[in-house]
């Protein structure tokens, strides 16, 4: 049964991404580092992420490549480009900050944490008010409330 794509369960998606990165930044902040917090925080980031940009690459960028809207083609497309990076910024987070170098530096593992969260909440913000009203039967976008990310 194919799964079926919406602007809402990419939201949805979105939201609990939200949530975990926002728990992930709380939880570099403290002193001392909670990192029996931190690791299952980043391993379900992780698993939610790579699930998320999976769906978009299989299922949204296809449905809005081949649809008949070129703006909506062409902004998907921008879209697919810029996630390189963002991906590889990620993988390079995962694999820079493992347990041993997160407990000999707590403050450079909290500053790669908020960076990390700011270009996530940019590019959720910018999927929600850009991409997804792009999307078949789209609802309006609605505020994206990512600021909360920043902190």
């Amino acid at each position: 049964m194919a799964m079926q794509l919406t602007r809402e369960t990419l939201v949805d998606e979105h939201a609990e991404l939200t949530a975990v990165i926002g728990a992930l930044v709380e939880q570099a902040a403290q002193r001392p580092l909670p990192a029996s917090a931190v690791a299952p925080l980043r391993w379900r980031l992780s698993r939610l992420l790579l699930a998320h940009l999976a769906k978009e690459d299989r299922l949204l960028h296809p449905l809005l490549q081949r649809g008949d809207d070129p703006v909506a083609a062409a902004l998907s497309r921008r879209f697919e480009e810029e996630m390189g990076g963002l991906a590889d910024a990620f993988k390079a987070y995962m694999h820079d900050w493992n347990g041993q170098q997160i407990a000999d530096d707590p403050d450079g593992f909290q500053t790669a944490t908020r960076g990390l969260a700011a270009v996530l909440a940019d590019r959720i913000r910018r999927e929600e008010t850009q991409l997804y009203r792009h999307i078949p039967g789209a609802t309006p976008p609605a505020e994206v409330d990512a600021g909360a990310l920043r902190a």
